[in-house]
C-alpha cells in the first residue's frame, strides 16, 4: 500500500510538472497531459486495489495473540483525574494572576503573555522565624516592574497567605 501511494503521489507531481511547463507545441503538450492524467488514474486504481486486499487484516494484534501469559492492565483512571484536577486548577490560578495583573498593567492584548513570563521569573524564598519572604527579581520592563509591584502591595495589604500547617505569613516583595 505505501508503494501504490508513493506511485500516485510521482504521477501527480509529474502532471503538476508537466502543467506547469508548457514550452513548444500545444497538441504535443496536450497529449503529454493526457497521459499523465491516465497514470494519474491507474495510480489511484492500484492504491484502491491494495487498500481493499488489507481490508480483513487487523491493525493491531491482541496482547494474548503476542503473549499468551499476558494480563489485561488495569486503566489509572484515579491518577489521570487527578492530573486533570491539577491542570485546571493551574489554569485557574494562572488566569487569575493575570486579570490581577491586568489590573495594573492596562493592557488587554498581552497581559495573559506577560503573566506567563512572568512565572518565569528568577527570584529567593527565605523561611525565617516569624514569616517566609518571597523576593521576585525586578523584570526588565519598567512597566511591568512597576505593575508587579503594585499586585505585590495590594497583597501584602489583605489578609497575609499561610502555608498548609505552617502560621508563618507568607510576604512577597521585589528585589531593588
Amino acid at each position: 500500500m505505501r508503494t501504490a501511494e508513493a506511485a500516485l503521489a510521482e504521477a501527480e507531481r509529474a502532471l503538476g510538472r508537466e502543467t506547469e511547463s508548457h514550452q513548444g507545441d500545444l497538441e504535443a503538450h496536450l497529449a503529454q497531459v493526457r497521459m499523465l492524467r491516465d497514470d494519474v488514474v491507474i495510480a489511484q486504481d492500484r492504491l484502491d486495489e491494495e487498500r481493499a486486499g488489507i481490508k480483513g487484516v487487523p491493525a493491531k494484534l491482541a496482547a494474548n495473540e503476542l503473549d499468551p501469559h499476558a494480563t489485561r492492565s488495569r486503566p489509572r483512571l484515579a491518577a489521570r483525574a487527578l492530573q486533570m484536577v491539577c491542570r485546571l486548577l493551574a489554569y485557574n490560578a494562572e488566569l487569575d494572576l493575570a486579570r490581577a495583573l491586568n489590573t495594573y498593567l492596562g493592557d488587554d492584548d498581552e497581559y495573559r503573555a506577560i503573566t506567563r513570563n512572568l512565572l518565569h521569573l528568577g527570584g529567593t524564598v527565605a523561611f525565617e522565624r516569624n514569616r517566609i519572604t518571597v523576593t521576585l527579581d525586578r523584570p526588565g520592563a519598567p512597566r511591568i516592574a512597576r505593575a508587579l509591584g503594585q499586585l505585590l502591595d495590594q497583597l501584602a495589604t489583605g489578609p497575609p497567605a499561610h502555608l498548609v500547617g505552617d502560621r508563618r505569613p507568607i510576604v512577597y516583595r521585589l528585589a531593588d
